[in-house]
């Protein structure tokens, strides 16, 4: 039921692996648990229980909306479990849940999310009723997540998006419009991943050296 890579993780979330297998357990097969280590959002995953839910695995990457909650100031600063609804990649409606674990310091150290698959929802209402809070609802408005494999898929899905506001290619636009995207992807936490400065500079034909001027610029206002 449950992987973990347990030599590779950082002694302060080694404690969590245990947790991981416990919900797994409790909560059923439909129920996906990951522990994600922050410092490294491009391979978070670090232990992993009923993965078939999201079809991720150890080493896969945060997801888009993983990345965003952590570039978040309001959710690194949020002391609560911050649960939402979401689509995946094939469409299954699954309720979220993200719980921050938290150095000496308060800083985010790792992630334990939990992704429950709702299709079962309506042939087990009774229990469905004990474990989800009265203030949920399939009817809730759900966040379009997108759950990549490998740090390729979460590159290609966050920059298809930027592709979109410019009626020409990428590599063709101007200095000011360059930095517009990159400015977005800033804002979507693309560059905490390692490899996605090299991954823009094909993109838009410019040398990585050019992409950290942009970056650089956008930084100082």
């Amino acid at each position: 039921m449950i992987s973990a890579e347990c030599n590779d993780i950082s002694p302060k979330l080694r404690p969590f692996v245990q947790m991981v297998e416990g919900l797994a357990k409790i909560l059923g097969s439909d129920c996906e648990v990951l522990l994600h280590d922050t410092s490294c959002p491009e391979r978070s995953i670090v232990a992993c229980a009923n993965g078939h839910v999201t079809g991720r695995s150890l080493g896969s990457p945060m997801s888009v909306y993983g990345l965003q909650l952590i570039s978040s100031d309001v959710f690194r600063k949020s002391r609560y479990v911050h649960t939402y609804t979401a689509k995946t990649n094939n469409g299954k409606l699954i309720k979220c849940g993200v719980i921050a674990i938290r150095d000496g310091i308060g800083e985010i150290i790792g992630l334990l999310c939990l992704h429950f698959d709702t299709a079962k929802a309506a042939a087990a209402r009774e229990l469905l009723e004990e474990l989800f809070p009265s203030d949920w609802s399939a009817d809730m408005e759900p966040i379009n997540e997108f759950f990549g494999r490998e740090i390729e898929d979460v590159f290609n899905n966050t920059f298809q998006e930027m592709k979109g506001l410019f009626d020409k290619p990428i590599s063709e636009l101007s200095k000011p419009q360059k930095k517009t995207v990159i400015k977005n992807l800033i804002e979507s936490g693309f560059f905490l991943m390692k490899g996605a400065v090299e991954y823009i500079a094909r993109e838009m034909g410019n040398s990585k050296f050019t992409i950290y001027g942009y970056i650089r610029e956008i930084e100082r206002g």
